[in-house]
């Protein structure tokens, strides 16, 4: 449903509602990303540094890459 206010135009699908709050729906599930690769990019640097196994680093090493990949976009040129 779109809600028509003058000059502005305004998606009411994009938020949600709680009994106290409204959120913006893609901010909620932006910062839950983030968070959540945050978390593993600190996890897997730091069973980096505590186990010394070499399978198990192959292995926090590959988790890391691929947390950092898909935090960090790849370069593009103009």
């Amino acid at each position: 449903m779109i809600v028509d206010i003058p000059n502005q135009e305004v998606n009411v699908n994009e938020e949600w509602k709680s009994c106290c709050l409204r959120v913006d729906k893609n901010a909620i599930k932006y910062f839950t990303q983030v968070g959540i690769l945050g978390g593993l990019i600190i996890f897997s640097a730091a069973m980096l540094v505590v186990d010394k196994d070499c399978a198990s680093q192959r292995n926090y090493s590959s988790l890391l890459m691929i947390s950092l990949g898909t935090l960090i976009p790849s370069p593009k040129m103009n």
